[in-house]
């Protein structure tokens, strides 16, 4: 069978909620939650091995979040936050699902910046988030689109 382009648009449109919600399971699958691990080394390609330890890593919710089915979004649940390992500056982060295998990787500044997760370090400026060892981070904002 072929079928037209709007066919075909019409069909993952309506394929993307589902696709979406099997996402979103892993993060709280057994024996989860997920966690976000954020890294000051530099974002390496898909799913390859980060290059440097974790600044600082942050257990999910029991529930990790929700679906915003307008944006075709999700939206992890938040504030989440965990102490500090190691000083720097968070610049992106590996999203992890419940059995700790790679799930997603996504862009990370402060609530000032654009990051896709967003920590609150106090700073007005948009950035990268600045990380001190001790302190505790706390993530505000998890919106990934889907």
């Amino acid at each position: 069978m072929d079928i037209s382009t709007a066919h075909a648009d019409a069909r993952d449109e309506a394929a993307r909620i589902p696709a979406l919600q099997a996402s979103l399971d892993l993060l709280a699958a057994p024996p989860g939650p997920g966690t976000i691990a954020i890294y000051a080394a530099p974002r390496p390609a898909p799913g390859a091995a980060p290059g440097a330890a974790a600044l600082v890593t942050i257990p999910l919710a029991a529930g990790a979040g929700t679906i915003d089915p307008p944006t075709a979004q999700i939206v992890l649940a938040t504030p989440i936050e965990a102490q500090i390992d190691a000083d720097g500056a968070g610049n992106w982060a590996r999203i992890y699902d419940g059995a700790g295998a790679w799930w997603a990787d996504a862009s990370v500044s402060n609530t000032a910046g654009t990051g896709e997760i967003k920590l609150d370090d106090g700073e007005s400026v948009a950035g990268d988030a600045q990380l001190a060892a001790g302190a505790f981070a706390r993530l505000v904002s998890a919106v990934l689109q889907g």
